[in-house]
């Protein structure tokens, strides 16, 4: 699907700075400027919260929603949340410590796709509040997919290909030390026409450490995974010897 955005900065014009489109307590920031009666939609849409969950979409500690948003279409909003107890507590509520993480994922998705990373294109983010905040990540909708978790589970043998594609986008995450923090089957999105995206950028950084430690958080995610879903042992032969294959 590609989406009308006549009116919307391009998002790997990475150049370009962040506008930004105040109401009340919400900000919209794009590349660029964004319309008046957009970004006015855009803050109704995080407001009223999420319409429906996208089929086959894991957003690690977010929610993501597919919602209608004139003239760009359908687009997926995600919510960013805490993990673990700290969810109960705060919710979807950050502390003003540190970048905001709606805003590091859509710089992360920039750089991943320049390297030829097919992942989800962001197009802005937006906040509400200023010391204690909630965020959310607006991206183009991925139409028409399942994650590796379904597909293995309905048609083996297209996991081969899917695994394949996989291998050929983590070498580039690889050769720039891109850590992927939770890159599981979960987080690879298989489209009908057999495309893999990896979606799920949030947190993910250059990792500062060395390759092979590198390569050991990878497998061991994805390890425990495959694991914990009961999924065939073969995704992760298969993404053991990418890694392995990878030289320094």
């Amino acid at each position: 699907m590609e989406m009308d955005t006549a009116g919307v900065a391009n998002t790997d014009s990475v150049d370009l700075p962040f506008v930004q489109a105040v109401r009340g307590p919400y900000c919209v920031c794009t590349r660029g400027k964004i319309p008046e009666e957009l970004a006015t939609r855009i803050m109704q849409v995080v407001r009223s919260g999420p319409e429906a969950q996208p089929k086959g979409v894991l957003a690690g500690r977010g929610a993501v929603s597919a919602c209608e948003i004139p003239p760009l279409g359908r687009v997926f909003v995600k919510r960013y949340a805490h993990g673990g107890l700290l969810r109960a507590v705060t919710g979807g509520r950050f502390l003003s410590i540190g970048p905001v993480r709606s805003k590091a994922e859509l710089e992360m998705l920039e750089v991943v796709r320049g390297l030829g990373i097919s992942a989800p294109q962001p197009f802005g983010y937006v906040t509400c509040g200023s010391m204690i905040y909630s965020t959310w990540l607006l991206m183009e909708e991925i139409q028409d997919v399942e994650s590796l978790v379904e597909l293995s589970k309905r048609d083996p043998d297209a996991v081969i290909e899917a695994m394949r594609q996989l291998s050929a986008q983590l070498s580039i995450l690889l050769k720039h030390k891109i850590l992927h923090v939770d890159l599981h089957p979960g987080n690879v999105l298989v489209n009908r026409q057999g495309t893999v995206f990896i979606v799920d950028f949030d947190k993910a950084h250059v990792f500062a450490g060395s390759l092979p430690r590198l390569k050991e958080l990878y497998l061991r995610r994805w390890r425990r995974a495959v694991i914990k879903h009961g999924l065939s042992p073969l995704l992760t032969e298969v993404m053991s010897l990418t890694l392995r294959s990878h030289d320094e």
